[in-house]
């Protein structure tokens, strides 16, 4: 089992977009993936088909209390072929706050079960704005970081944030963690600053942002408001989902030569 944390310090660098855009990369391969939504906007749960509000187990239940091998019973059917979700909750909200010995290790050890490895061979796991409690859950139990951002001033300053906080958490609780690279996101065709941005962020981080971008197109939105993988959206958006495609094989190289 493969488990991707995808994140961001800053809102609206495309964070939920990238764990959709690999769980669709991942259904047209046919990997049987899970996908854990801890940010609580509950976006990803939506796209995916999960309708609110819900009488069933969520990722608030996995992170209020620490049950090792909890996770499975959280688990949902979604609309996509090939994913499965543990859907998030506004709850969820409370716990980034909470304090206390071995709060941060309640994912890890909630997805600590032989049930959940052997049917999910990749695991991704949708993040808050954030380098509170609920990011640190996901980076404990991640194997790798993706971290996903647009080509702006504010973004790209969050990135920097978080590579600081990844640091810790390897030098601290997980020193197995990788970062697999910086997906640059929401790219448009013509935008002197979008071009100057992405330009600074590929000069200070090197090869650690990856060669393809994924540029700003309708058909994106448009597949989560359906609730359907891009990788299904008729005509084809090839420029996207190889984009996509591109990000998946670099997050599970990352893990596999690790």
């Amino acid at each position: 089992m493969t488990a991707v944390a995808v994140v961001n310090q800053k809102g609206g660098s495309s964070k939920t977009t990238t764990v959709l855009g690999l769980a669709s990369a991942a259904s047209a391969r046919g990997i049987e993936t899970l996908v854990v939504d801890l940010d609580p906007q509950c976006n990803a749960s939506e796209a995916l088909g999960i309708e609110y509000p819900l009488d069933s187990r969520t990722a608030a239940d996995l992170l209020a209390q620490e049950l090792s091998g909890s996770a499975i019973d959280a688990v949902h059917v979604s609309k996509w072929d090939h994913v499965s979700v543990i859907p998030s909750d506004l709850d969820l909200a409370d716990l980034d706050a909470v304090s206390g010995l071995g709060v941060e290790q309640r994912l890890r050890a909630a997805l600590d079960s032989d049930e959940i490895r052997q049917r999910y061979p990749l695991v991704l796991i949708d993040c808050p704005p954030s380098v509170g409690k609920l990011v640190s859950n996901a980076l404990i139990a991640a194997d790798a970081a993706l971290i996903a951002t647009e080509p702006s001033f504010m973004a790209s300053r969050g990135v920097s944030k978080i590579l600081d906080a990844i640091d810790t958490i390897t030098r601290y609780y997980n020193p197995n963690l990788k970062v697999a690279g910086v997906l640059l996101g929401r790219m448009p065709a013509q935008g002197r600053e979008a071009t100057y941005r992405a330009a600074e962020i590929r000069e200070a981080l090197g090869d650690l942002v990856l060669p393809m971008v994924v540029p700003q197109r309708a058909a994106v939105s448009e597949a989560t408001g359906d609730h359907v993988p891009v990788h299904s959206v008729r005509p084809v958006v090839p420029e996207v989902t190889a984009a996509f495609d591109a990000a998946l094989d670099r997050v599970l190289t990352t893990v596999t030569v690790a």
